[in-house]
């Protein structure tokens, strides 16, 4: 028998007109759950928390720069933000202060405060502090892979036609989509108002 073609039915709320066919590519969200776990070398702790900014910082700024030279300086503004956040002292020094006085893992402290932080700037009347919250929640994201040792996927590398199925896209992947390649997407998450 030859390979068999699996074929699944999605259904949901059309975010704008046409018809996109092109084969499915799955964009997996890793498990990113931060469990809290008591640590004793603080400063060790601190350290491994640092390395992990730092890969991200260098991932970004590839991310950056291939978005640049392909899809223009809108998209590549997006990781120039990315890389003000993971900057911020105003969002690393409480992070490392909450592994140094807690004695926590650096993923907890991370997690724990960066959700604060976008409780914080989503709770306000403000379409630029909503934003940036988008933005903590989409370095948080890179940050915790780094810590956890798990790979986000990088919907840049695509290079056939597809049409892309997740459970949701933060504005960096949107960024990083190859519009000559992405045909169109369906989302978990969002509605005919999301932005694409």
């Amino acid at each position: 028998m030859g390979n068999a073609i699996r074929e699944k039915t999605i259904h949901g709320i059309a975010a704008s007109s046409g018809i996109a066919i092109a084969k499915a590519y799955r964009l997996e969200t890793p498990d990113l759950a931060a469990e809290k776990r008591a640590v004793a070398d603080v400063e060790a702790e601190v350290a491994r928390f640092e390395a992990a900014v730092a890969k991200a910082k260098e991932e970004l700024e590839a991310i950056k720069q291939h978005a640049l030279e392909k899809l223009g300086e809108d998209k590549a503004a997006i990781f120039a933000a990315h890389l003000l956040v993971l900057d911020d002292p105003e969002l690393l020094n409480p992070i490392k202060e909450k592994i140094q006085t807690e004695r926590v893992n650096a993923e907890y402290a991370l997690d724990e405060t960066a959700s604060f932080f976008i409780s914080m700037f989503e709770a306000m009347d403000n379409e630029y502090m909503k934003e940036r919250a988008a933005d903590i929640r989409d370095v948080t994201k890179r940050v915790l892979a780094h810590l956890l040792g798990v790979t986000i996927s990088n919907p840049s590398l695509i290079s056939e036609e597809v049409v892309i199925i997740a459970e949701d896209l933060t504005p960096s992947d949107t960024a990083q989509l190859n519009r000559q390649y992405v045909k169109g997407f369906a989302t978990d998450i969002g509605g005919r108002t999301s932005p694409s």
